[in-house]
Formats: structure tokens, C-alpha cells, sequence
């Protein structure tokens, strides 16, 4: 069984997001022990690309303060469906490469 604990689809928007923005697509994953930002990003399941992890830290801001603890039974929205100008960003931010 998949780690992505519950995998389920959810609309929900960003954190702070206004009220009119378009809903976004999410999974839920459920932090488990040993488990950072950028090897939950880095999964087949999720994004396989372990520098977009600044995309589920700013999502769930609500909960994470700092990018660098993350605790278990955590339960995290992560966004699904990246447009290329995001990931791009999100990689340039975690000292990756726009590709």
C-alpha cells in the first residue's frame, strides 16, 4: 500500500488565497516518521522531484512554520497538477534548475 495515506482527491484552496481563486486539486498525505518536504516531493506518487518541495511547504503554511520540521501524523494538502511557471519557481527556490 501507497504511503500517500488516505489518497484522496480533495478541492481545496492555498492558504490565504482569496476567495475567488480557482479551487485547486490536492492529495492528503500523512507524515510519516523520518519523512521531510523534499522526499514526500520526491515520490512517484507526488511529484518525483524532490526540488518542487516549496510548493507543499507554502500550501500548508497553515501548519508548518518552518520547512524543516515536519512532524508524524501530520496530515499535509498537497497540490496536484503544477502549471510550468510553478515548478520552475519551486526549483529555482530550492537551488534546483528551471528544467
Amino acid at each position: 500500500m501507497s504511503r500517500l495515506a488516505l489518497f484522496v482527491l480533495l478541492l481545496a484552496a492555498p492558504v490565504g488565497a482569496p476567495a475567488a481563486e480557482a479551487r485547486v486539486r490536492t492529495i492528503e498525505y500523512l507524515v510519516e516518521p523520518g519523512d521531510t518536504l523534499s522526499s514526500i516531493a520526491a515520490k512517484r506518487d507526488v511529484y518525483a522531484d524532490a526540488y518542487l518541495w516549496p510548493v507543499i511547504y507554502k500550501f500548508n503554511r497553515d501548519q508548518i512554520t518552518d520547512p524543516s520540521r515536519i512532524y508524524p501524523k501530520q496530515l499535509l494538502q498537497i497540490p496536484i497538477e503544477l502549471d510550468n511557471e510553478t515548478r520552475s519557481a519551486a526549483r529555482l527556490e530550492a537551488g534546483g534548475t528551471q528544467d
